[in-house]
């Protein structure tokens, strides 16, 4: 599942991050191209990166652990380190986290 690279360190999960929405851009291609309604977050043409990992941690998986972390306090130290790397997106654009990643990531 897409839903633990915001648990790996940050120079992990920004790899993976640029694998999941190159994934998610793709789609989109693909829905244009078959005259399909466009997803939202797969239009790459209104969609970035970087507000796609910031709104995934803040309305998706962010509450999701909290509700986790309640249940199961030892998991603590993980869920620590997803909202640090919340907070280092804020310091990246998309340009910024293309060059530093390239095109090999």
């Amino acid at each position: 599942a897409d839903t633990s690279n915001v648990l790996k360190p940050f120079i992990v999960a920004k790899k993976w991050a640029m694998r999941v929405t190159d994934e998610f851009f793709l789609q989109g291609d693909k829905e244009k191209e078959s005259g399909m309604p466009l997803t939202p977050m797969c239009d790459r043409t209104s969609q970035g990166r970087v507000a796609l990992q910031k709104g995934f941690v803040d309305f998706v998986i962010g509450p999701y652990y909290k509700l986790v972390a309640a249940a199961f306090p030892s998991l603590n130290p993980a869920f620590a380190l997803m909202w640090e790397n919340r907070e280092a997106w804020n310091e990246y654009d998309d340009n910024m986290l293309a060059d530093e990643l390239g095109q090999g990531y």
